[in-house]
């Protein structure tokens, strides 16, 4: 039976300078993607996962997309794969419920999953044609991270962006109001970053390669925000007390020439650099400078402060309830492969009744029209009440984790008869 399988790795078990090296954007990964899988590419700042439905040789075809995914990686798959996950059926569905809720991320809860599962399964959708259970199921996803999120105080919970804020605001020790800050970037994280600093009182430059796009996403909060061009960021990095740095380069935007560069000016004013873009904007040795203090992913997993009392309960509530949606998903992919056994034993018994009918039109050939309507309807009648168990009895079976295989296959040995029997 065909399901779902998942290859990837994330925060948990990778450190940042690995998931660094295994960003892979849409167009990288279809170059390498197996050509008989059809596969799903979820990258986020803290995972990079592939999602294939796959039929039941699921070693052999998880091998397969491990090989590819090292390969789009330009790593060595035997470098790699300690750090690689693989689930596959019921838990790669549970993993897929439980990302998609913002229970396996870094800020467990944070809001900005379930958008990047849905754009995963659109970027799929432009490039290749995605199997309709594989859609369902990513679909069906996304509704339960809502119920997840609405039935608990997950949906309270904020970004990394929004976190990494308060964090950089801690370990500066003093508050932000009236104080310039920038962004750099035009992308989700960044206006999560900048509805946060606006939210605490500062002043919020976002700057960008392209001014334009930064406009375009910024939307409701320009004129709140200023918006400019990267080439400020000398002075940016001159004044700013805060700059968050969420940008999609594949080089650092911010390396230790440009922020040397600008400590001289700083004088003795300390400068917090929050990196939360992968691959990093900030070139790492920044750190030994003197009073500048750089902040990144791995540090916020360290640093993210966790209010225990209400997060344990309603974490547990939260797994539960995807424990629950899980399932949910997975019967509906039962009852989704029974249909065609259901359809094919009602075609089966539809035969047998038009055989029957042409087997007896000699005998009825002096009805009227409406007799001969009455007689196909009574019939037709029969045969929908003899269909009502074995239907009922298909679905309930498919809604048993192992009880559609036995059950379908005693009914299929009565819709296709040994060769030779009679169908009546």
């Amino acid at each position: 039976m065909p399901r779902l399988l998942m290859v990837g790795l994330s925060h948990h078990a990778a450190p940042l300078d690995v998931r660094e090296r295994v960003v892979i954007d849409e167009a990288t990964w279809r170059l390498h993607a197996p050509d008989n899988v059809c596969t799903v590419l979820l990258s986020t700042c803290n995972r990079l996962e592939i999602y294939a439905w796959i039929d039941d040789r699921a070693q052999a075809q998880a091998r397969l997309v491990q090989r590819r995914l090292a390969k789009a990686a330009g790593i060595p798959l035997a470098e790699l794969k300690p750090y690689l996950k693989t689930a596959v059926g019921a838990e790669a569905l549970l993993h897929l419920v439980r990302v998609a809720s913002g229970l396996d991320s870094l800020v467990v809860g944070e809001e900005q999953i379930r958008g990047q599962v849905r754009e995963a399964l659109r970027s799929a959708e432009a490039c290749q044609n995605v199997p309709a259970a594989l859609r369902g199921v990513f679909q069906r996803a996304s509704e339960s991270a809502r119920r997840v999120r609405g039935n608990t105080q997950l949906g309270r919970i904020p970004s990394i962006a929004s976190v990494g804020v308060n964090v950089a605001r801690r370990v500066m020790g003093m508050s932000l109001e009236g104080e310039l800050t920038v962004v750099l970037g035009a992308g989700v994280m960044a206006r999560a970053a900048a509805e946060a600093l606006l939210a605490s009182g500062a002043r919020v430059h976002v700057l960008n390669r392209t001014p334009a796009h930064a406009e375009r996403l910024m939307g409701s909060l320009r004129g709140a925000a200023e918006i400019g061009s990267l080439e400020e960021l000398p002075r940016a990095l001159a004044e700013a007390v805060l700059v968050v740095c969420a940008t999609a380069s594949r080089n650092p935007v911010v390396d230790l020439a440009r922020v040397q560069a600008a400590l001289p000016v700083r004088g003795a004013r300390p400068l917090v650099l929050l990196d939360i873009a992968l691959p990093r904007d900030v070139d790492p040795r920044v750190r030994e400078l003197p009073n500048v203090t750089l902040i990144d992913l791995d540090d916020l997993e360290r640093l993210c402060p966790v209010d225990v009392n209400t997060r344990h309960a309603e974490h547990r509530r939260a797994e539960e309830l995807a424990n629950e949606e899980a399932a949910r998903i997975a019967e509906w992919l039962r009852l989704r492969d029974v249909s065609p056994a259901i359809a094919e034993l009602r075609t089966y018994a539809e035969s047998i009744r038009v055989h029957e009918l042409r087997r007896s039109a000699s005998r009825l050939r002096d009805l009227t029209p409406e007799q001969v309507a009455a007689v196909d309807a009574l019939t037709a009648g029969i045969v929908n009440k003899l269909m009502h168990g074995p239907t009922v009895a298909l679905r309930d079976a498919a809604a048993r984790p192992g009880g559609l295989d036995r059950s379908r296959s005693r009914i299929l040995r009565v819709v296709r008869p040994p060769r030779g029997r009679r169908t009546a």
